[in-house]
């Protein structure tokens, strides 16, 4: 399983609805970062996720401030827990760490 593509804002808001689940946003500019479907399968069956060109759908982009690419955002129940703008080793390993303890 791979990263599920959204095309708007819209498309954006309805991912982040997921319940009782976290769910996972890659944003990215142009192309995902080439371990980005890796980072996936990871945490399938665990974790929604999903991938957004910033440059395809900026009113998402313009939504949840996300002012550096590749940026990862977690969400749970409609609210966001975590923003990690450049995907940072170090703030990823942790978040990797609460997506599998979910």
């Amino acid at each position: 399983m791979s990263h599920t593509e959204l095309s708007s804002k819209e498309d954006f808001d309805k991912a982040i609805k997921t319940e009782g689940q976290y769910v996972f946003i890659l944003a990215y500019e142009n192309e995902a970062p080439p371990n980005a479907d890796e980072y996936a399968k990871k945490f399938e069956g665990k974790v929604a996720s999903y991938k957004f060109d910033v440059t395809k759908a900026p009113r998402a982009k313009d939504a949840h401030g996300i002012t550096a690419t590749p940026c990862a955002l977690i969400f749970k129940d409609g609210q966001l827990v975590k923003k990690v703008p450049g995907m940072a080793p170090a703030e990823m390993k942790e978040v990797g760490q609460m997506l599998l303890s979910s």
